[in-house]
């Protein structure tokens, strides 16, 4: 073998992709060259840059979780799964006639319901399932499909042939993973790609759009809402990115409301229709009205659906036949439903419920897997622990007290796959997730799938939850592959648009608390940098008349301890030199850098599809970057260092929002998040530092010049003659400074009057009248006549025009929340209760 693969050895016992008897595959023999002719330290090289790019486009499994702040990291193997075009065809046959199958139980399940009556699937089996709802019962499911979409994890046994480890029918997920994976996968291996002739994954999800549009309820040109679980869900980057990549909207819960028995997206412009919903909830969480109390769900979900407003895909309730208890009966049903055998067959399944079947389990224990017959999702893992550390004794005893309950299932041989490891490629045990999408009376698979290399066997989900690696699956064409495009055919009518009025409310409000955020983090990283510069500095701290005023404003905004404001305190309190570090890290401390940092990065993560990839690297970047070093000593220069960075990242950020970001309602509620936020800022350090300032009132100045990144301009406009006035002038009541109070209060009255109001009262809302008296105060402001000390105490006219300016911001901020931003509250719930 050539050096790469030259240390792996095939898995005994069971069936090797790489190798057959006679040694490297002919699906194989052809990557194998093509990556050998990279060389060992170029293919360690490709691999890196596949890591970066993983990093760099924030791919995770949980894309943000508010328990632990945590995200569970993707990691891509960098040699994909090669599978060639007639093992494919045969194992898409037996995908689509287990989809098939499992629309039909689906169906006559909430219909007719002869399999029970016949008993050949017995009535305590759905009676039993906590997942059938009475409610679900005689619903009409959109374009006459129980199942729009269908994914199953497969496996191969000993022989090659491929078995259905477990099926995913309420809202498969994995094709947002499958997708990112093909992207980094393809620019890792570019020439390697394209030479192996891989299927293209478009041809599925362009059937994934044909399916939502023929779903929708008499439209056309259906509007369509992916239903995310939130941020805090496990799935919530791919929800995003199917979002984008199909060009959906992507929604929560909070974003609806049903409307005389229709499903209406709460939008800054009104309530707008929504035809089609790709639920990615369970079916109990969709309606909090008919279903679970304790969900955030749409209330009255059902009844529209049921009325045909909208289409619910896949419909409620689907997710029934996806416990494992199914299949035990799967050969039977697909016999007695088709008159022919499963072409691919499930694991050997055992449901304890029947008296022969708990003896052969009993006797079997421990060569079987006991599972709960009902699956209940994110519980599995909890209680596949639970059996780990638990007698044979005890899960007998268990399986006796409760039988119906549970099931065992034989433990699948998984086949190995060659995967790079930091000692070279060795052999490594792999599950596929596969994926099928209705498609007229059958269903269509995707070329590809979610591979994880996962060495217990465990569902795929505690796989991923264990952050284990997955690979690309390369379904292999036998000539060459035509180019495939989500795009619409040239010369297809579209209707002209500059408007964004479809912004949920939720959305907006992200924006808007990003955009105050990511003023608050450069403003304080600024002040933090200046005072820090005097710290480090030859003069000591008590020579340096600014640095009283630079302390008090740090306490102020909650970036060191409010005592250090104090003269009298500060001398009792640690030297600011050894506090400050800590606490720029404090990230239990709300006020903190880092706090602030991490609530940037939330924000972002909840805006997740609305956000620009460059401009959603930047942001990931300052999170992952933004960290004391976690080995050796660490003082003021490391801080000022991660400070010049941060923002420098800030200002790249800035300057995409300016010149890349379109001027609709997205832009406006970022951006006057960010020029309320940068007003406040900048009124407060002006009253920090000149109202009855302690010091040099030059040196001060200067360093209000400093920090308000305005240095360069007055130098060009005065040289370097340092006068209040012309400060002031510059800081507080010139429009053309962009970092000046009067240009963000010019450029926030600008998007208040771009918003939409109701234009046939006549009349200014009351954020346009607050912003126009925010306006006005400041352009009113005669600056030259503050010269002296008198001029900068606590009554004067500038301390006076700083306390109006301060408290209007709070009030134009709550003004547009309570217009724009305000959801209603906790829904009431109707519906039976099971004790």
């Amino acid at each position: 073998m050539p050096a790469l693969f030259s240390q792996y050895r095939k898995g005994e016992g069971v069936y090797d992709e790489l190798y057959d008897a006679s040694g490297v595959r002919p699906t194989w023999a052809p990557f194998v060259q093509a990556v050998e002719s990279l060389g060992v330290e170029g293919f360690k090289r490709r691999w890196l840059q596949a890591n970066r790019a993983l990093n760099r486009n924030g791919l995770a499994y949980s894309a943000w979780k508010d328990s632990d702040h945590e995200v569970r990291p993707w990691e891509l193997d960098p040699i994909p799964l090669l599978i060639s075009s007639a093992d494919w065809i045969a194992a898409s046959k037996g995908l689509q006639q287990r989809a098939r199958l499992l629309e039909a139980i689906l169906t006559d399940v909430y219909g007719h319901q002869e399999l029970m009556k016949s008993n050949i699937l017995p009535p305590e089996v759905i009676f039993s399932h906590p997942g059938f709802c009475r409610s679900f019962h005689r619903q009409r499911p959109p374009a006459n499909h129980f199942l729009h979409f269908y994914a199953a994890d497969i496996a191969r046994s000993p022989d090659g042939k491929w078995w259905v480890l477990a099926d995913r029918t309420e809202a498969p997920s994995g094709a947002g993973f499958v997708l990112e994976n093909r992207l980094i996968q393809s620019r890792t291996l570019p020439t390697v790609f394209h030479q192996a002739n891989v299927q293209r994954l478009a041809q599925y999800f362009l059937a994934y759009k044909r399916a939502v549009a023929a779903a929708a309820p008499r439209v056309e040109n259906p509007r369509v809402a992916i239903l995310t679980q939130g941020s805090a869900g496990p799935n919530y980057f791919e929800d995003a990115y199917l979002s984008r990549y199909l060009g959906y909207t992507l929604v929560e819960a909070s974003d609806l409301a049903v409307r005389n028995h229709k499903v209406m997206l709460k939008t800054l412009g009104g309530l707008i229709q929504i035809d089609v919903i790709i639920r990615r909830t369970n079916s109990d969480q969709c309606d909090s009205l008919e279903l679970s109390h304790a969900s955030e769900g749409i209330p009255g979900l059902l009844q529209a659906s049921r009325n045909g407003n909208v289409a619910v895909i896949n419909p409620l309730g689907s997710g029934l036949v996806e416990s494992p208890i199914f299949m035990a009966f799967m050969p039977k049903l697909c016999q007695e439903l088709f008159g022919e055998p499963l072409i691919m067959p499930g694991v050997a399944t055992w449901w304890c419920g029947d008296r022969e079947q708990m003896d052969y389990v009993v006797d079997n224990l421990d060569n079987l897997i006991v599972k709960r017959a009902y699956r209940l999702r994110g519980r599995e893992l909890a209680f596949a622990n639970m059996l780990r550390n638990q007698s044979r004794e005890a899960t007998i005893k268990m399986l006796r007290s409760d039988p119906t309950q549970f099931v065992a299932q034989e433990v699948v041989k998984r086949s190995t796959c060659p995967v790079w490891k930091s000692q070279g490629i060795a052999p490594a045990p792999i599950a596929m997730r596969a994926f099928a999408v209705a498609s007229g009376e059958d269903f269509e698979v995707m070329q590809g799938g979610l591979v994880r290399v996962s060495a217990a066997p465990d569902p795929l989900e505690m796989s991923i939850l264990a952050g284990e690696k997955s690979k690309d699956a390369w379904i292999l064409s036998d000539g060459p592959v035509s180019r495939i495009s989500l795009l619409q055919k040239p010369g297809a009518s579209i209707e002209l648009k500059r408007t964004g009025g479809e912004l949920p409310s939720r959305v907006a409000e992200n924006l808007f608390w990003l955009g105050r955020n990511l003023e608050r983090a450069d403003v304080s990283a600024r002040l933090l940098r200046a005072t820090i510069i005097r710290l480090t500095s030859e003069s000591i701290l008590e020579e340096q008349p600014e640095t009283p005023a630079l302390m008090r404003a740090l306490a102020d905004i909650g970036q060191i301890d409010a005592g250090y404001g104090v003269d009298e305190i500060r001398r009792q309190l640690p030297p600011l030199e050894t506090a400050l570090p800590p606490a720029v890290f404090d990230a239990s401390d709300s006020f903190s850098m880092r706090a602030i940092v991490t609530e940037i990065f939330r924000l972002t993560t909840r805006s997740r599809d609305r956000v620009s990839s460059d401009s959603w690297r930047i942001l990931h970047r300052i999170d992952k970057s933004f960290t004391p070093p976690k080995v050796g000593q660490w003082d003021l220069s490391d801080v000022l260092a991660l400070l010049d960075d941060l923002i420098l990242d800030l200002a790249a950020f800035s300057g995409i929002v300016s010149e890349s970001m379109t001027r609709t309602q997205i832009y406006y509620f970022l951006d006057m998040g960010r020029r309320i936020e940068r007003a406040l800022q900048q009124v407060r350090l002006l009253r920090n530092c000149l109202i009855e300032p302690t010091g040099d009132l030059t040196a001060i100045l200067e360093a209000l010049l400093e920090i308000s990144d305005s240095t360069m301009t007055y130098r060009s406009r005065y040289l370097a003659d340092v006068q209040m006035p012309a400060v002031l002038d510059l800081l507080l009541t010139d429009e053309t400074n962009p970092r000046s109070i009067a240009r963000q209060l010019v450029q926030l009255l600008d998007h208040v009057n771009a918003l939409p109001v109701n234009a046939g009262t006549g009349l200014f809302s009351l954020e346009q009248r607050l912003a126009m008296m925010l306006l006005n105060e400041t352009r009113m402001c005669d600056v030259t006549v503050f010269r002296d000390g008198e001029d900068l105490d606590p009554n004067a006219p500038l301390s006076l025009l700083l306390q109006e300016i301060e408290s209007l911001l709070p009030k134009l901020s709550d003004a547009l929340s309570n217009r724009y931003l305000v959801h209603a509250g906790l829904h009431s719930h109707l519906t039976e209760f099971r004790l």
